[in-house]
């Protein structure tokens, strides 16, 4: 996963994601956080640049306080390619499987997708 930081690149990412509203509201508005100061420290993963797959928003890693807060630990996702998004969870470190976290996304089969990777991993989803 790339982490987007560039402004020139966080506009364009924005651009792309408001021609496919509604499915890419909860993340498109993460990302415009991001780009106006991003107050909640959050950061923008893609995939790939500039033809991306997924993109997902989080919380920096080092803003971690309490592993059991999933209040604070909040996922956006939106993707392209539900192929993409699977290996996405399955196969990195993106989603930190070791903290409580809530996902939002908008899309037909994210559910799924999660709740099979963390069935695959052994873990308890709620």
């Amino acid at each position: 996963m790339l982490i987007l930081t560039c402004p020139g690149q966080l506009r364009r990412l924005e651009e792309a994601l408001r021609r496919s509203l509604p499915a890419t509201l909860p993340v498109l508005g993460a990302v415009m956080t991001v780009a106006r100061g991003n107050p909640a420290a959050h950061e923008v993963l893609v995939d790939s640049w500039p033809n991306f797959g997924v993109v997902m928003t989080r919380l920096r890693p080092e803003e971690h306080r309490d592993p059991r807060d999933f209040y604070a630990n909040q996922l956006s996702v939106y993707y392209r390619d539900e192929g993409a998004w699977r290996a996405l969870l399955g196969g990195t470190e993106a989603v930190g499987w070791t903290r409580a976290f809530q996902m939002q996304g908008m899309q037909e089969g994210m559910f799924e997708a999660v709740r099979e990777a963390a069935d695959a991993k052994g873990l308890r989803l709620e």
